[in-house]
């Protein structure tokens, strides 16, 4: 397991280095990585138009079914619960499922604004939501802090869970979680075996992965039974959950039930959880959390576990006591380590079958304690992104992979939210993917939803220099980096190098031959049998030519297991080829170790046994190691029996052999039905230079001087071509009728599949139901306006009367005003007071004439 790990490791090129960053600025504290410096604009070219919000309608109807598996306890649960836990709560609490089978006894309340909104937000791709504040997704901390489920331990492999030795009642038998519990279970005498793993089956199906058929099902029943017999399982890899949540209560003042039902106070934050409120779905609420999401928070909450302090649990991952605590900061490494994700517990379910997922923390850092920087995707380069697992290898080294990056945290680390370089590559993408209006998509919502100003479409971005923002174009519908290559032959290349591969991964660094045809290899092995029997070459030469000629047929082999498809596509386009064309792909291999001859004569059989031991032959430098020289060990002089083949020198003599090469090549040149009728010509040139080749070209070569032993197969071959392609238009004949026949079949299928109809009639008769309760309120008021609008009469009736009463009373007092305006007035009485004025002044002016006189 160690030994694959770290092969794993070695394949992925990440390293410890790569994931924990120093700040910049934060002595004690770490940024996040892998760190991408490239430009983010061929992943936003491929997915900014793919997240829901930017590229679909929004419907809060389409949501109508996707919230029914919603786990809460039926009657009778909280019963069982309070039986088996007796008994087995140790071994719950060992393996890790104790806190989370507890959250199981009470009702989660579900709020449906919220669960019906925020799905627009979430990328597929990079497996996070998209807000527009930043990227966030659930992590292995919230499945920590909120469920306990244990991380720590091996990942739970459909491939590796047993068989279990008894049977539960199929579907058809329990078609309720009521009539499945009613079954299983007793009220009296011990919890037997078989009781404890339908228990867990029905908490694991129900609470934990919400099985969406409503209904007991055998998907989890092996892990269920493995869980029973107390294995501790990595189950946290197989469930994550949900961050705090803004305006909510705080999570210390929450209650849960015990198992008594009464209320008490929290111990963890998964049952802090469970006591927030709940909400039906209501258009304006919907909407408003929309916006929320939309246009993000001024002050988001990243890292919301700053009060484990009030909690007691989860006991095993302590951030009070982190620097104290080595277990914790393990189980940290783990949490920011990336990964594949367990998919899929059975593999007798055709939906979901066993694979895995890609967890890359990288994206939300800050969610973890660390500084977010911009995030390089690199498993999306590595492997392609979720897929089926073939087999128990290729799963062990799939949930194995990462496990040998040992990362160390250092006790003295100081959890942050900052970011470096991070917000240039978020703006980036955010002015391409937020690019929509909010307004139309509140509308959507709400139709009653008053659109601001500000919600319309608003001025176009612009570059730092004020020069008109240019978007990128969508790429086509692919996600990205989808041509990755698959995941078991990242797998094949990590294998562990042995003394048996090591000459084979040498040898397969290059380019890959055709393969030849099954009948033509047979007939190689063949002659290379009786050629191994009767010349001795020297050991080194044999061991290149065995080593060669291995590593081309283990190359073949890996290439058509990893690539099940070429070889087809090989094979039709060899067929379809011009004869020139199938000249060259028609050329032997050298002869590889032969695959066991199920048909044959023994003489075959025999040959095959031979070329396979003469293939075991150490090389010089093993035999030295071993301290074995086989001229010591002999009592007679080799040379008198046979004289040693020449060696072939390594640099050859072109004015010897320059002739017979072009000869040779000149043969070669001519088409593949001539060379198999008469390679004697060949094998005679060969026979000449063989002494002055290199022994590389030696191997490439002699397999020419062995075309007489394809003679059958190529003529057939050349047979088949031909009737192919007179069989042209019965092959058209075939495909029109399949075409038909399978629009036959799809007409077929749509009228007996009636669950489409039944779900839309469910649909509409929801949609009845409201509208038959909105006409009813709207009778109501129509009612209620009515009356007021009698009532409004009546009144306006005595207001009229009383208002002409009090004018008739205005108007009277009216006449009793004297008229006209005090500046009229004050102008009279200053034209008289001037009159005085003059008097005066003319009176004085006289008196100081005769006085002065």
């Amino acid at each position: 397991m160690a030994e694959s790990s770290n092969t794993n490791a070695m394949v992925s090129g990440l390293k410890v280095s790569d994931i924990l960053l120093p700040h910049p600025s934060l002595p004690n504290s770490m940024c996040l990585g892998p760190r991408s410096s490239e430009s983010p604009a061929h992943l936003i070219s491929c997915e900014a138009n793919r997240i829901p919000f930017a590229n679909q309608n929004l419907d809060l109807t389409s949501w109508a079914d996707c919230l029914r598996a919603w786990p809460n306890p039926p009657e009778g649960w909280v019963a069982w619960y309070n039986r088996v836990s007796k008994t087995h709560y140790a071994t719950w609490e060992t393996i890790g499922i104790a806190d989370a089978l507890s959250l199981s006894l009470s009702p989660l309340e579900k709020n449906e604004n919220i669960l019906k909104t925020i799905g627009y937000f979430w990328s597929d791709a990079l497996n996070c939501f998209m807000f527009g504040h930043g990227p966030m997704t659930p992590t292995l901390l919230d499945v920590t802090m909120i469920t306990g489920l244990d991380i720590a331990s091996p990942s739970p492999s459909a491939f590796k869970l047993p068989k279990v030795p008894f049977t539960l009642s199929s579907k058809t038998e329990c078609t309720s979680w009521g009539a499945y519990l009613k079954r299983y279970m007793k009220t009296k005498g011990p919890v037997t075996e078989r009781e404890h793993t339908a228990f867990l089956n029905f908490w694991l199906e129900h609470f934990i992965f919400c099985g969406p058929s409503l209904a007991p099902t055998k998907n989890y029943l092996s892990l269920a039974y493995e869980l029973a017999k107390g294995t501790r399982l990595g189950l946290g890899k197989l469930f994550l959950g949900e961050n705090q949540i803004p305006d909510f209560p705080p999570l210390a003042t929450c209650t849960f039930p015990d198992t008594d039902g009464r209320e008490i106070r929290c111990t963890s934050y998964g049952q802090a959880l469970y006591g927030l409120p709940g909400s039906r779905l209501i258009p304006k609420e919907a909407a408003g959390w929309f916006q929320i999401f939309f246009q993000g928070l001024s002050n988001p909450l990243f890292f919301p576990y700053t009060e484990s302090e009030n909690f007691e649990n989860p006991v095993s991952f302590r951030l009070d006591s982190f620097a104290d605590d080595a277990s914790t900061r393990h189980l940290f490494s783990i949490m920011i380590r990336p990964c594949f994700l367990p998919v899929g517990m059975s593999t007798s379910n055709r939906i979901t079958k066993p694979g895995y997922e890609s967890y890359q923390p990288v994206v939300a850092a800050r969610q973890l304690g660390l500084g977010q920087v911009p995030p390089h995707f690199f498993l999306h380069h590595l492997t392609a992104s979720r897929a089926e697992l073939p087999d128990i290898l290729t799963g062990q080294r799939c949930y194995t992979f990462f496990d040998a990056l040992a990362i160390p945290i250092p006790n003295n680390l100081c959890f942050t939210t900052t970011t470096d370089g991070f917000e240039t590559w978020w703006t980036m993408w955010k002015t391409h993917a937020f690019r929509r209006a909010l307004g139309p998509s509140l509308k959507q919502l709400d139709a009653e939803h008053d659109t601001t100003h500000q919600e319309q479409d608003g001025p176009e971005p612009k570059q730092a220099d004020g020069s008109p923002f240019t978007f990128l174009p969508p790429a086509p519908v692919v996600l990205f980096c989808r041509n990755s290559p698959s995941l078991k032959q990242v797998i094949m290349q990590g294998q562990p190098i042995s003394p048996k591969s090591a000459s084979k991964n040498k040898a397969s660094s290059g380019p890959v031959a055709p393969r030849a045809s099954t009948q033509a290899r047979k007939a190689v092995r063949k002659v290379a049998a009786r050629k191994t029997l009767k010349r001795k070459a020297p050991v080194q030469d044999n061991l290149q030519t065995s080593t060669e000629e291995n590593s081309s047929e283990d190359e073949h082999s890996r290439q058509r297991d990893m690539n099940p498809g070429d070889s087809e596509r090989s094979t039709t386009q060899s067929q379809t080829d011009s004869p020139s064309s199938t000249r060259q792909r028609s050329a032997p291999e050298p002869a590889a170790t032969p695959a066991p001859i199920k048909t044959g004569s023994r003489v075959k059989r025999r040959c095959v046994k031979r070329v396979r031991k003469g293939s075991q032959v150490s090389s010089p430098s093993q035999e030295v190691s071993n301290g074995c020289d086989p001229s010591s060990l002999l009592t007679f002089d080799p040379e008198s029996i046979e004289p040693a083949a020449p060696k072939a020198s390594e640099e050859p003599n072109l004015e010897m052999v320059r002739g017979p090469l072009q000869r040779l090549k000149a043969l070669l040149s001519s088409s593949v039905e001539i060379l198999v009728e008469n390679p004697e010509a060949i094998k005679g040139i060969l026979d000449e230079i063989q002494p002055h080749l290199p022994v590389t070209l030696r191997v490439k070569l002699w397999p020419a001087a062995t075309l007489s032993a394809f003679k059958s197969g190529v003529q057939s071959a050349r047979q088949r071509i031909t009737l192919r392609r007179a069989q042209l238009p019965l092959r058209a004949d075939i495909a029109e009728k399949c075409q038909r026949l399978n629009e036959k079949k799809t007409a077929l299928d749509a009228k007996t599949d009636t669950s489409a109809n039944n779900a839309e009639l469910e649909t509409l008769r929801k949609e009845l139901e409201s509208l038959e309760e909105k006409v009813k309120m709207t009778k109501q008021l129509i009612q209620e306006k009515e009356t007021f609008i009698a009532r409004s009469r009546e009144e306006a009736q005595g207001l009229t009367a009383d208002l002409k009463t009090d004018l008739a009373e205005i108007r009277a007092l009216s006449g009793q005003l004297v008229t006209g305006k005090d500046e009229d007035d004050e102008t009279e009485i200053a034209e008289v007071d001037r009159i005085r004025t003059d008097a005066l002044r003319a009176l004085d002016e006289f008196l100081q004439k005769n006085l002065s006189v």
